[in-house]
């Protein structure tokens, strides 16, 4: 009886974990942390306050930053996690990894904090649009606080500053460095739409 020799197939060998691999992981909705080295504050060892001037200060691990800065590492994607904590010359102390993970009375100063920071009232109707000096000034209804109120924004570089989010959000950076955002382009009355349509890139 006539043998073959059959081949032997190698077993693949296991994936390297590379920059590369782990930044398409946080592409495809991973974790930051896979892609980054994160240090992490030790909240039993932090103390956010509310200090003189209306500024938010932490105490934290045996020293005391009376001005802090918190910034969202992923604001779209995980607003509510990956918080940098950097204190006022920007030098970071240490990364929130969610502020579920935080007492309610530091969720609180956390919390008004990142509300200051990011004050972004939704935009629900657009009133007016009109180019003036390279400028596009816009009236507009808009949501904050829970209160609906009219605003106006003066709009320069609108390649730059009006800008898609995905496939149904717009925001507006105006020359304040407000921040004006809409949540369903769908759900816009037809007027509005149209106003914004030319500035929709």
């Amino acid at each position: 009886m006539e043998t073959h020799n059959v081949p032997t197939v190698p077993e693949p060998e296991p994936e390297a974990t590379t920059d590369e691999s782990k930044n398409d992981a946080i592409t495809a909705g991973g974790d930051l942390s896979l892609a980054v080295d994160i240090g992490w504050l030790e909240l039993g060892k932090a103390d956010f306050y509310e200090g003189n001037g209306g500024f938010t200060g932490l105490r934290y691990n045996g020293q005391e930053y009376k001005r802090i800065q918190l910034r969202r590492a992923m604001p779209d994607r995980y607003p509510s996690e990956y918080i940098s904590v950097a204190d006022h010359e920007h030098k970071e102390i240490g990364m929130i990894r969610a502020l579920t993970d935080l007492s309610d009375d530091q969720l609180r100063i956390v919390s008004d904090e990142l509300n200051r920071r990011y004050y972004c009232p939704e935009i629900l109707e657009i009133k007016s649009v009109r180019d003036k000096l390279g400028y596009v000034y816009m009236e507009m209804d808009v949501i904050a606080g829970g209160e609906r109120h009219e605003r106006s924004a003066a709009v320069n570089d609108v390649n730059k500053n009006i800008r898609m989010i995905g496939a149904n959000r717009l925001i507006v950076f105006d020359v304040d460095g407000n921040r004006f955002i809409v949540n369903a382009l769908d759900k816009l009355d037809r007027k509005s739409l149209r106003r914004l349509e030319p500035y929709m890139f």
